[in-house]
């Protein structure tokens, strides 16, 4: 990941906002895989303004409902709708699963990683969840070779302290330079921040 990476999810249906995107000094634009306007050649006339893109996806949508194993082949089978091709690393693409069920997330990432060896992942989770990942688990989390996003705020969107969630990680046993933080655009701008930002039309 390079040292400054800033990415923002455009929600669903919108376009970005260029002026607030240049204002946050984004790097990375993430859509949603589902938005029926996302083509190739949009994706494309995103990077081609200097931006690296990715893809949204999570697990309760009813688009991917079934088990671990049947998200990632739905997941997969749509990016090769919006994104053709097995051998890019781009757009990269984070899986929002929080399911509380290691067996899910294991098999879903397990297969993700059989159908997309090569596609730049992350996975990213509600916060306060280390408590229930076993060495184990977390040991067929990294064999999966994804970016571990933990969510810095809480499902109502309340404040979380960054240092709190980060160290949930790092005593459940994944490695500091894996993980990055996901923050509420809401309370942007950051100083010096890096990792995702929940969503654009959060942005102030």
């Amino acid at each position: 990941m390079p040292r400054l990476f800033r990415a923002v999810w455009v929600d669903t249906g919108n376009d970005p906002d260029w002026d607030k995107v240049a204002k946050y000094e984004m790097t990375h634009l993430f859509f949603d895989l589902f938005d029926p306007r996302l083509t190739p050649t949009y994706l494309r006339s995103v990077e081609t303004r200097g931006y690296g893109t990715g893809l949204y996806v999570a697990a309760n949508w009813p688009q991917v409902s079934g088990t671990g194993i049947e998200f990632a082949e739905k997941v997969h089978k749509r990016l090769e709708v919006v994104d053709p091709g097995l051998d890019r690393a781009q757009p990269k693409v984070q899986l929002d699963i929080e399911q509380h069920d290691p067996a899910y997330i294991l098999n879903a990432l397990e297969r993700w990683r059989r159908l997309r060896p090569k596609r730049d992942t992350s996975w990213t989770m509600e916060s306060l969840q280390g408590g229930w990942m076993s060495p184990e688990f977390v040991a067929g989390v990294l064999a999966c070779r994804v970016r571990i996003v933990p969510q810095y705020y809480k499902g109502d969107m309340g404040p979380m302290a960054m240092d709190v969630g980060l160290k949930e990680m790092l005593e459940a046993g994944f490695p500091a330079h894996l993980v990055t933080g996901f923050y509420d655009a809401a309370v942007m701008p950051l100083p010096g921040w890096t990792g995702w930002a929940f969503t654009q039309g959060r942005l102030p």
